[in-house]
């Protein structure tokens, strides 16, 4: 019809003055919904809400590893700074997954070890390895009595004072937090660094890349949304931003478990862009009280059955009333972002998996979809639409740091390179390192390793592949003892022993010696003399000279025979060859 045709050249047409269509000036845009104003300092923002935040960067714990009084001190220490801190404060943490970076330098050469390392990278980089970030951000809310007089002057002076007040409070606040988790390497997100509107930005997107101000003049908001937000239902589409075209999905808690434990969140660890974010807002305790008391004649007017629920709640009037524990309202959602369809519906039924084996129940609301979205960010608590009210105890065990960590890196061993990188049963990385934390310009510290299982297990087999590894650091590998033996020497330790496991390599500078730490040929046969008896004595005895007079190839920690002595205390000393032909 000629009439739909003009609607449509209508819908289609372009403002001359923004030179975008019409249909645009419909569309509500993203820093609008967005509670960040400006900068305060490189560390501190203000929200629309006159609340100054700060975001804190952990590493986490390992779950898995530790034990669960660990897990339990630390979340205990969490409940308690909560409580002590009171109403001024909310709290929030944040999820959001990321990609490992799995690149490590190549092993040198095109022997075998290079072999072995160029497959594994390989494997590695098509394993979509995932890490996810822990990231704790303290708000500080203005107090219900401020208010600001009407003089320009004397409002702006005393908005100056308010600011310094507070931001003096959140200061003391974040530094407590900081120094109660130094275990976890806890760290202050600055925008200098492109961090902390990165991490604001990932709310968004699921993924988290630098973004830096654009100027200290301009609405913080603007910077942060980085892509354009499109609700059709309970799926959330992304479009012309950093991350591309993504859909999506977000959950929300509609009913809590009867108790919680600081594990029964760990399985939503998916290998996913996904950003789970928990918030708590304490409630003051006059006003909870009240609701506790109300609550109990309520159910004891209606002669309700439910017996130990009310026990629990004189307990818990008891422990609030004493100030053992404070309420707070809390709020969870998990939002899960794919590439397609099919994939995102795969991990939403996931998703729903896990929340019914941990006792909580995750749904997807197409009309609550929009305001569980922007709740993601800190400061937007009016958006919070499925909020309830728990402890500081329950939230503690809610909002864990639990992570996978990833292992030292180069500059933090002393042979400047991590040996290898594994895959973890959550589908994170591991940099595997043989020394504890240390430096490449430092003593060296402690390397040694132990592997123990079951026969069969393959603990040969693992130990061959890590000096395969090891080469990529220039190390010597020497094989003694079990895995070393003639027959009972696992094809990593052949190959390696084809193109010589005791190369020269240049440490420091300086060329290692084209021999093995044996120079004084008469060391061994004393010390075997020592061990075993005489009889050990005229066994080593020949074969020294020949070994020690060989040169370098031949010289390898391969293939000299062991020798046992059989003296009166049985002890043994098993010596890896240095040349073929000493027997």
């Amino acid at each position: 019809m000629p009439r739909d045709g003009i609607a449509d050249e209508v819908e289609n047409a372009i403002d001359p003055l923004t030179a975008l269509p019409a249909w645009v000036k419909g569309e509500k845009r993203l820093s609008m919904m967005l509670p960040y104003v400006s900068l305060v300092n490189d560390r501190t923002i203000r929200t629309r809400g006159n609340e100054l935040m700060q975001c804190i960067r952990l590493e986490g714990v390992n779950s898995t590893t530790s034990e669960d009084g660990h897990l339990d001190r630390i979340g205990g220490l969490l409940a308690g700074i909560v409580a002590q801190v009171g109403t001024e404060f909310s709290f929030y943490l944040h999820k959001v997954s990321k990609a490992v970076d799995v690149t490590l330098p190549p092993v040198p050469g095109e022997g075998f070890a290079a072999a072995v390392d160029q497959r594994w990278r390989a494997h590695l980089g098509q394993s979509g390895l995932r890490d996810k970030t822990l990231t704790l951000t303290v708000l500080k809310r203005p107090e219900a009595s401020s208010r600001l007089p009407f003089g320009l002057g004397a409002s702006r002076a005393r908005h100056v004072a308010d600011t310094t007040r507070r931001l003096r409070k959140l200061d003391e606040v974040v530094g407590f937090l900081l120094s109660s988790f130094d275990e976890l390497k806890p760290r202050l997100l600055a925008a200098s660094t492109g961090e902390l509107l990165g991490f604001l930005g990932s709310l968004n997107t699921g993924e988290e890349h630098p973004l830096f101000p654009r100027s200290r003049l301009g609405v913080i908001a603007e910077d942060v949304a980085n892509t354009r937000v499109t609700f059709r239902g309970t799926t959330i589409a992304l479009s012309d931003g950093a991350v591309g075209d993504k859909l999506g999905a977000i959950f929300a808690v509609k009913n809590y478990p009867a108790k919680t434990d600081s594990l029964m969140l760990d399985e939503l660890n998916l290998p996913v862009d996904m950003v789970v974010t928990h918030s708590f807002v304490p409630i003051n305790a006059n006003i909870m009280a009240g609701r506790i008391k109300r609550q109990l004649r309520l159910m004891q007017a209606a002669n309700d059955g439910a017996v130990s629920l009310a026990q629990e709640l004189e307990l818990a009037q008891d422990d609030l009333e004493s100030k053992r524990l404070i309420f707070g309202e809390h709020h969870m959602t998990v939002a899960v972002y794919a590439r397609t369809q099919t994939a995102l519906d795969d991990i939403a039924a996931e998703i729903r998996n896990i929340s019914a084996t941990s006792g909580i129940n995750l749904i997807s609301e197409a009309f609550g979809a929009r305001a569980h979205f922007m709740a993601q960010h800190p400061g937007n608590t009016g958006a919070r639409s499925r909020k309830a009210a728990i402890t500081n105890h329950n939230f503690a065990d809610l909002a864990t740091f639990h992570r996978t960590p990833l292992g030292k890196t180069g500059r933090e061993v002393p042979w400047g390179v991590p040996i290898t990188l594994f895959p973890t049963p959550e589908r994170s990385g591991f940099r595997f390192n043989f020394h504890e934390q240390g430096a490449p310009d430092r003593e060296p510290t402690g390397g040694h390793t132990l592997i123990l299982g079951r026969p069969g297990s393959g603990k040969s087999v693992l130990a061959a592949f890590l000096m395969t590894m090891a080469r990529r650091a220039g190390a010597r590998v020497f094989a003694p003892g079990g895995i070393g033996h003639a027959r009972g020497r696992p094809n990593g330790i052949r190959g390696l022993s084809v193109e010589g496991m005791a190369q020269k390599t240049e440490r420091d500078g300086e060329p290692m010696p084209d021999h093995v730490p044996l120079p004084i040929g008469t060391a061994l046969p004393q010390a075997q003399h020592a061990a075993s008896g005489p009889s050990g004595y005229h066994r080593l005895s020949p074969p020294c000279p020949s070994v020690l007079r060989n040169a370098g190839p031949c010289r390898d920690g391969l293939s000299i025979p062991e020798y046992s002595g059989h003296g009166p205390h049985q002890r043994l000393l098993s010596i890896s060859t240095y040349c073929r032909s000493a027997s």
